[in-house]
């Protein structure tokens, strides 16, 4: 039989029928995730019925979905909230296996609920995600790959855990050294300061295995996951350099480019081609620098903030051949700190001018800053709220292992709601404790620098216990 779009491809025309070999035909309407060629998860009819259809494309499909089905039916066994596994069948005339589940109507993922949510209800949802991983746990189930879009939560928020595939199913509870690597993976989903300041959210964990609370348990979760919030950030940092679902890589003449897939490539190209990636005349320029031009463009009818890393002389271009450009080290690090919940605005594409496959000058995509500088925002809004949430992310660098290595007020953008830090070409982690708090220390200072008088001495106070 000829291939079908949804065995392969990325771009799947909806709806598409999906057959199954008792001859069920199954109207797929909705892609809820794709992964060409290995696994398709869509929202479906069945007689008028909504159904969750998890259809299995790799040479290892059989294997994955009788895994993925035996982890649902031992949560289901445990009475473990999760969608109901209503069939194990296979598409007609082909070998694929598929599950079909019940289907939650206007489910939300967890990360998005937690995003989304206010302090109050963000405790709520850990507690409640605590007490559904215990479960698991008494079961003998864990997560390989835990995350936090593995769960999800209905219109009046009950958590379901989604993705068997995902489970290894034991014959015994999980001993004490698996659970907290998989707590650690956990916590190291959400920023550092949510366990190191709510040591109490795993007192229902342990309440509900039947365990005491120990200070000596919680440190060991909590550097469980400082050491998978690193991991994750580098993995994320590298995928940024090659083709995934998330990011693509391309070569477009003499230029070398990495970008998100969804900025539309052709915009992109069609942009390089009208301005030869220099500013045009009535174009802002926010930085005319020797080393840096900085200015704001429209790119595919989107505002996006444009640097240029340029060469100032000879010397310079010898330099830059030989060493990793700036634009790409800020690339890199934009996305590293996505693990650590520091928010930067968001990198679009990243492009390196290459000649005879050596570097020269180099360009990174944002899109716009929200605000405006702290330099200016905080004298007009030096209210304690404020200061405290522009302290917390010059903290957050500190506490995660992080220098940002030039923490001028310009470098971060503020609004009543948020806090961006921008320039990252600097940043990096060291690899000792002693450099590290030296760093940090001198991070602080140079933070300290930008203010006077009452605000440098509220700051000083604010940042004191993030030092050393």
């Amino acid at each position: 039989m000829p291939l079908q779009d949804w065995e392969y491809r990325r771009e799947i025309a909806l709806p598409f029928i999906l057959k199954l070999v008792d001859g069920t035909e199954l109207s797929c309407d909705d892609i809820l995730r794709l992964l060409p060629g290995r696994r398709l998860v869509c929202r479906a009819s069945q007689d008028g019925q909504p159904v969750l259809v998890k259809l299995f494309l790799s040479r290892d499909g059989q294997q994955e979905a009788r895994e993925d089905a035996a982890a649902i039916r031992a949560m289901m066994a445990a009475e473990i909230s999760t969608p109901g596994l209503r069939l194990e069948t296979r598409v007609k005339d082909k070998a694929y296996p598929v599950l079909l589940f019940d289907f939650i109507p206007e489910a939300v993922s967890f990360r998005q609920r937690w995003t989304e949510s206010g302090e109050s209800l963000r405790g709520q949802l850990l507690e409640d995600l605590l007490q559904l991983v215990a479960k698991q746990h008494e079961a003998g189930l864990w997560q390989r790959d835990f995350h936090l879009n593995n769960f999800i939560l209905d219109a009046e928020d009950r958590l379901y855990a989604i993705d068997g595939g995902d489970f290894i199913v034991g014959d015994h509870p999980l001993s004490e050294k698996s659970a907290i690597a998989n707590l650690g993976v956990l916590f190291g989903h959400l920023p550092y300061q949510v366990l190191r300041e709510r040591p109490q959210l795993l007192a229902g964990y342990f309440r509900q295995r039947g365990q005491a609370r120990s200070d000596a348990l919680e440190l060991r979760i909590s550097r469980a996951a400082d050491a998978f919030r690193h991991r994750r950030a580098r993995r994320i940092s590298r995928k940024s350099f090659r083709n995934c679902s998330e990011f693509m890589t391309r070569k477009h003449g003499g230029l070398r480019i990495c970008q998100r897939r969804d900025f539309p490539p052709g915009a992109l190209d069609s942009w390089v081609q009208a301005t030869a990636l220099a500013p045009e005349e009535d174009e802002l320029i926010l930085k005319p620098g020797n080393s840096q031009t900085v200015w704001v463009s429209v790119i595919g009818g989107r505002e996006v903030v444009i640097k240029r890393y340029n060469l100032k002389t000879r010397l310079h271009a010898l330099r830059r051949i030989l060493t990793r450009s700036r634009a790409s080290k800020s690339w890199e690090n934009a996305h590293r700190l996505r693990a650590y919940h520091i928010a930067t605005p968001e990198p679009l594409a990243m492009i390196e001018e290459r000649r005879f496959g050596l570097r020269r000058r180099a360009w990174l995509i944002s899109a716009k800053a929200r605000g405006v500088g702290a330099k200016r925002y905080v004298p007009e809004h030096s209210d304690d709220l404020t200061l405290k949430r522009l302290a917390s992310v010059v903290r957050a660098f500190g506490d995660n292992g992080l220098v940002h290595g030039d923490m001028k007020a310009t470098n971060f953008m503020m609004t009543g709601e948020s806090v961006e830090v921008i320039d990252l070409d600097s940043m990096f982690r060291p690899l000792t404790s002693p450099v590290l708090r030296a760093r940090v220390a001198r991070d602080h200072r140079r933070f300290l620098q930008n203010w006077e008088g009452d605000l440098k001495a509220r700051f000083a106070r604010l940042l004191k216990r993030g030092i050393g």
